[in-house]
């Protein structure tokens, strides 16, 4: 065992004061790490021992009124792991057995020679080591409790509200603390306010004024580790002369120490965690750098959820001032009801949000299109991902019919599950607004625009953030959170493609189907994977969209086939084809690939084909799916116009 270079505190009680007070120079003598407090009875030790930070008890046993056993007794109820040296001139078999039996933590016999200071001291040194070296593992382990509780809480956490009472309920029952509150500081007054409280000082906080000035309200840790952006601790709180603004209504509580924890990241404030202790001196060394590492994690957290409600924020904005009608449904026994709309959508209807939430959709329809709606199985459709776009006509609450395309898509929760469609609808009710239809495009485009700026930028900062995070710790949540990052940036890049790939071809040029093909495997990640290019035809096409068509196909051929499949591309007399060596697709779900949103493959996000249909559409082309000799996918694009030689 290493020895530590930190004092020792001895209580010494025997009736003797003499051979005390001797016992207690001898012993400094012997080491001057040791000091020794002296007390003639067990009443007058227990006094002592409420005032003083005491490391080990020696104690004599032949005492009046109470002996050396029974004082024991009456320090176990309060101090369990404090070493007690029996230390005793009656010494006996009967004395011995019974003092191990009742969990002393040494027994020593006094005797005349000159050598029994020496042996007590080292006794008492190997004693408070021993308690100390254990109350350090211990402090470990739940300081590693506290650290994981309190990480996996940041991780969940949604709101400002979630950190702040997890963090507080978590650090209020871990030993030795009773109380947590994290404040903050409002600029105009200087008083640091309560944002949230755990623990048993809850009427403490409602009586005591803190401030951050320069004031005697100030001169606490709190008020410190605001005006100074560092922990602040109060070792003392009965004696340190800082916390006589606050200490009778502190001592009432129990509260010994406190520590102040600013909670800071990239030079913000995001609050200040105060903890209190039932002892003095309880924040050690480690405890503090506990604290304030801490103190950074959680103010990294808060400011990951005020980026998250900016972001909320942003998109609730762009759903409000979308240029097409928007429904969100929610399924309940099979029908839609209206979860949320955009104000486009209640408008067009004469109706408030409130009127409409929570009210079946089919409301809002004439009876034909609530016969497809129900009866035709058109939202049971839409929630399998089925639905392509198709007319509908909605009914306003002036009795007005208006003719819409509807788009609808599954709607899913945090856990994938669908609960719901997302709903699209665009009006064209008569030819007058087709002039309008026009608007509505180019304001769709805007709109494109505006979600590839406000989403790419934010999402670009968050990829960014976690990639710092993961620099600075290793964690899984870290991890997953990266992949999400990821997975958004493939979404928006396929949605805004889709989006833009609806409109017709005006203008084709030649193309060279193989050197295209080339080019193109190039830009999808296929390490393993083998092309082979059975084509010699030039094809006249957009030359970008035709890129972007090969590209889907391809990534498609790598993400559902083995990481060493083989994509093969070749001529038809009309067209060409895209085959591969992969599992192939069942011939029940050779029509839903090209759904948007469809994927049966967890890195896919459900467009790729979408979008190759889109494409070929545009081209005025077809577009179908096989079998590959191999067994595998084979589209089939025909209709297309070779180019002469």
């Amino acid at each position: 065992m290493t020895a530590t270079t930190d004092p020792i505190h001895v209580l010494h009680v025997d009736d003797e004061p003499d051979f005390a007070d001797l016992t207690a120079i001898h012993l400094e003598r012997e080491d001057d790490r040791i000091s020794v407090r002296t007390g003639t009875s067990a009443d007058e030790g227990l006094e002592l021992l409420a005032d003083a930070d005491v490391d080990c008890i020696v104690s004599d046993y032949d005492m009046p009124r109470m002996n050396g056993l029974e004082f024991l007794e009456a320090v176990r109820e309060k101090h369990a792991d404090l070493p007690f040296i029996l230390y005793t001139g009656k010494g006996s078999e009967e004395v011995a057995s019974e003092a191990i039996s009742a969990g002393v933590t040494d027994y020593l016999q006094k005797d005349t020679s000159g050598d029994q200071y020496t042996l007590l001291a080292n006794r008492i040194r190997n004693a408070v080591e021993q308690t100390r070296a254990n109350r350090r593992a211990t402090t470990h382990h739940r300081i590693n409790k506290v650290v994981r509780r309190i990480n996996e809480t940041l991780a969940w956490a949604s709101t400002q509200r979630d950190i702040d009472e997890g963090v507080c309920e978590i650090i209020s029952t871990a030993e030795p603390y009773q109380f947590a509150w994290i404040g903050e500081q409002d600029p105009d007054s200087e008083t640091i306010d309560s944002r949230a409280t755990a623990g048993i000082g809850n009427e403490y906080v409602e009586q005591i004024l803190v401030t951050s000035d320069e004031s005697r309200t100030g001169q606490g840790p709190t008020g410190r580790a605001v005006r100074n952006g560092e922990l602040a601790v109060m070792q003392n709180i009965p004696d340190d002369p800082r916390y006589e603004p606050w200490r009778e209504p502190a001592l009432e509580m129990g509260f010994k120490s406190s520590a102040a924890v600013p909670l800071v990241y990239d030079d913000t404030m995001y609050g200040v965690l105060n903890v209190y202790a039932d002892r003095t001196h309880a924040f050690d060394d480690r405890e503090q750098r506990l604290l304030a590492t801490l103190g950074e994690t959680i103010a990294h957290a808060a400011h990951r959820v005020r980026l998250q409600q900016r972001y909320t924020d942003q998109y609730r904005t762009l759903f409000e001032e979308a240029p097409v009608m928007i429904v969100f449904t929610r399924s309940v026994k099979g029908e839609p009801i209206v979860e949320d709309c955009n104000r486009a959508f209640a408008e067009a209807l004469g109706y408030t949000f409130e009127e409409l939430r929570e009210t079946p959709l089919r409301e809002y329809y004439t009876d034909p299109s609530t016969e497809k709606l129900l009866r035709e199985d058109g939202y049971h459709r839409a929630l399998a991902g089925e639905f392509t776009r198709e007319q509908r006509t909605l009914v306003t609450r002036d009795g007005d019919e208006m003719l819409t395309i509807l788009r609808a898509a599954p709607r899913r929760d945090p856990n994938g599950e669908i609960i719901g469609t997302h709903a699209l609808f665009l009006d064209i009710t008569d030819e007058q607004q087709v002039q309008e239809l026009e608007r509505q495009n180019e304001r769709l485009d805007e709109f494109t625009s505006v979600v590839s700026h406000d989403l790419r930028n934010p999402l670009n900062v968050a990829k960014g953030r976690v990639g710092l995070a993961q620099s600075e710790c290793d964690s899984d949540h870290l991890d997953d959170t990266a992949g999400a990052l990821g997975r958004m940036e493939t979404l928006i890049d396929d949605l805004l493609t889709l989006a833009r790939e609806g409109s017709s071809v005006e203008t084709t040029e030649t193309v060279d189907l193989a050197t295209t093909a080339d080019g193109c495997w190039g830009n999808v990640e296929t390490p393993t994977a083998t092309l082979v290019v059975e084509s010699e035809r030039n094809l006249r096409a957009d030359r970008s969209r035709l890129q972007q068509l090969l590209e889907n196909l391809f990534r498609n051929a790598v993400e559902h086939g083995s990481e060493d499949v083989t994509v093969t591309i070749g001529d038809l007399d009309d067209g060409f084809y895209v085959e591969d060596d992969g599992p192939g697709i069942a011939e029940n779900e050779r029509e839903q690939v090209f759904e948007s949103g469809y994927s049966t493959s967890q890195r896919g996000t459900g467009f790729g084909l979408s979008i190759v249909r889109e494409i070929v559409e545009a081209h005025g082309w077809n577009i179908r799916v096989t079998e590959s000799v191999e067994g595998g996918a084979r589209f089939e694009v025909t209709d297309v116009e070779v180019a002469s030689e």
